[in-house]
């Protein structure tokens, strides 16, 4: 890792820190920095605002929580059709992140800003997500196990139907987590299986 990048990474690190400690609006660029062990001017140099920093921490974190969860080293074979492995993914992506320290901290008590990283136009997140799912899309297509359509189509509905569950589940309460993601996974898997000739 170049120093560069290692200085980058400390002091995401530290905004991080910061944000679980204190929650976003006690976490100033002041207090990133002297967690960091660098001065203002240097964050101020590489970010323009503590908004600019904290969106780049968030997206960060939250493809670390995807790239971990998502079964990407799973492969298809006899017994895992592509179908079965980007539903399984998908399920346990949203399970993870309602898991993950930061995004809890977020949705308890800073929902707002997660918004507008949600509802504008993709970023980051959503653009690696759907290149995940448009490989698994892609395999499925071949092994028969995901109904032929276009990809980009399919990988944005699955997209959007998971972010649903992750910034609204609480909502639902007191239905248990669980079942939530149960019937997440069967939503998933009834959207994407083949239709049945007809007459079987």
């Amino acid at each position: 890792m170049d120093r560069s990048r290692h200085s980058d990474d400390k002091i995401l690190d530290a905004a991080q820190s910061a944000l679980l400690d204190l929650g976003l609006r006690n976490t100033t660029l002041a207090e990133v920095a002297r967690r960091a062990g660098v001065s203002r001017m240097t964050l101020y140099r590489r970010y323009p605002d503590i908004d600019a920093l904290l969106t780049e921490v968030l997206g960060r974190q939250l493809i670390r929580v995807v790239r971990r969860n998502a079964g990407l080293q799973e492969t298809t074979g006899v017994d895992r059709t592509a179908r079965d492995l980007l539903v399984t993914g998908t399920v346990e992506v949203v399970r993870a992140f309602h898991g993950d320290l930061l995004m809890h901290k977020m949705l308890d008590s800073d929902a707002e800003f997660l918004l507008p990283y949600l509802t504008r136009d993709f970023g980051g997140l959503q653009h690696y997500a759907l290149d995940l799912l448009s490989v698994r899309l892609e395999q499925g297509h071949a092994d028969g196990s995901i109904r032929q359509g276009s990809v980009a189509l399919q990988a944005r509905t699955v997209l959007l139907t998971a972010q649903s569950f992750v910034v609204s589940a609480r909502a639902a309460a007191p239905v248990p987590m669980d079942r939530l993601l149960a019937e997440l996974g069967e939503m998933l898997d009834a959207y994407l299986r083949p239709a049945k000739p007809t007459g079987e």
